[in-house]
């Protein structure tokens, strides 16, 4: 059957662009999303609240929560925590850093939109006592504004793009879900200007605020929008103006957020990771499981191997192994790393990123013998890599893998989701049972009759 579903207006022409993208979500509701958005929405949520369920001991949890419960007790839950519940911006500062925390999370062209968008709006909607069809609403348009912000960019001078674009997806939702006005709204992706930020240094050093840029910026959007429903006005052309996002952060094209948004949903092409890691690792991960499951590979096979990357890649995972200090950031962002513990280990899961994994000691040796190249003439951030093998007995082996696994061009198959999220919401010290994880999976799939999203978690409590 044919549904007819209201187009908002055409706002590419307009050059006032934040006030163009507030006005035109402010004609989106529920019943105007395609059934392919709604299902999209719904199933990256359930991708982000498996990775974060997972996450309870990894490194920087313990200094989030602390802080988290520092805050005062409030609607809004704290994952995997029975019972434990904060303001909206504590929460979503805590949630944001276990969404992040495993590098498990999704990617939507080169940003991590949900774990943004997510922790804000359901922080948000749990105060304001919101339904899930309006929650569903809030993220389809706070995660496409994040998308379409780092999309217009054109530049990559070392801004962390799910950052600096994250605080306004995560305020627009935020802003909706707590009833703000057009004009409100707008102060408050003003309010969001003046607070964003994000590097790619903590990349760089593997550190932990790496998986607490995302947590800021969620946080921060939740503040933008309370500061903007108490009446403080921001700068109104955040996105567009002579001193905005683009002007100052990164160059780009402000009017490209405007063509199709509210028609043509760039999430869809959200990717759910395969592995747990960086995705710039992610297909030379892929080429060396597949050489291992094609020649049995094993690590006393190897003499010596060579991993080609582009020049992004390399950025992000091509330096040196050094996991003394954050032996869990290294296990995620070092891409020889992942590929010797595929060769030792015949797969790259949640185990290997755990401290005792990556500081094994049969896996520096077969480190040592990887090699990465980095290819000038490539310009990918995720794809493609290669990884050739010199074995001991004389063979020469090579994989390449062109597209990014668990993109659009590659995707998980449903038997391969569902184990994700089983295996992800049963990891860790909050571990779900079967029964506990199956019940909220079935939970967030009817997430549309959900009157109430206070209740939300109430079956795994």
């Amino acid at each position: 059957m044919y549904i007819a579903v209201k187009r908002p207006p055409d706002t590419s022409a307009r050059t006032d662009v934040t006030a163009a993208v507030v006005e035109t979500a402010a004609t989106i509701g529920y019943d105007d999303l395609p059934p392919e958005t709604v299902a999209k929405v719904k199933c990256v949520l359930l991708d982000t609240l498996a990775v974060a369920w997972a996450a309870g001991e990894a490194a920087g949890v313990n200094a989030a929560r602390a802080m988290a419960m520092r805050g005062a007790p409030g609607h809004a839950s704290l994952w995997g925590h029975r019972g434990a519940r904060r303001e909206p911006s504590a929460a979503a500062f805590f949630n944001g850093t276990l969404g992040a925390a495993l590098d498990f999370d999704s990617l939507a062209g080169q940003v991590h939109a949900d774990v943004v968008v997510a922790p804000a709006a359901i922080a948000v909607a749990e105060q304001q006592r919101r339904s899930g069809r309006e929650l569903i609403a809030a993220l389809a348009l706070g995660n496409e504004l994040l998308i379409r912000l780092a999309a217009a960019t054109t530049s990559n001078k070392g801004w962390f793009h799910t950052s600096i674009a994250g605080i306004f997806g995560a305020t627009l939702a935020a802003a909706r879900l707590r009833g703000l006005d057009t004009n409100r709204t707008q102060n408050a992706l003003g309010i969001a200007l003046c607070q964003a930020g994000g590097t790619q240094q903590s990349h760089v050093e593997q550190s932990l605020t790496k998986r607490m840029q995302s947590a800021f910026a969620a946080r921060d959007g939740v503040i933008s929008a309370d500061l903007a429903a108490l009446g403080v006005t921001g700068p109104r052309a955040a996105f567009e103006g002579q001193f905005g996002l683009f002007a100052l952060f990164e160059d780009g094209l402000a009017p490209a957020i405007l063509t199709g948004f509210g028609t043509n949903w760039r999430l869809l092409d959200t990717t759910l990771k395969r592995f747990p890691a960086c995705g710039c690792s992610h297909a030379a991960l892929q080429a060396a499981t597949e050489l291992v499951a094609l020649h049995g590979l094993a690590a006393e096979d190897v003499e010596r191997g060579q991993i080609v990357i582009t020049p992004y890649m390399n950025r992000l995972v091509g330096g040196a192994f050094a996991p003394e200090a954050n032996p869990q950031v290294t296990g995620q962002f070092n891409v020889r790393y992942g590929v010797a513990a595929i060769l030792l280990r015949g797969a790259f899961g949640l185990a290997d990123i755990e401290p005792e994994a990556v500081l094994d000691p049969a896996i520096r040796p077969l480190v040592d013998r990887l090699s990465v190249r980095v290819d000038e003439t490539r310009i990918g951030a995720f794809a493609p890599a290669d990884v050739s093998i010199e074995t001991r007995d004389g063979r020469r082996l090579h994989r390449r893998v062109e597209v990014l696994p668990g993109s659009a061009a590659a995707p998980l198959t449903e038997e391969e989701t569902y184990a994700k999220l089983l295996d992800s919401f049963g990891y860790g010290p909050n571990a779900l049972n079967d029964r506990q994880a199956e019940a909220l999976i079935q939970r967030i799939e009817r997430l549309e009759g959900v009157d109430d999203i206070a209740a939300l978690f109430d079956q795994v409590r």
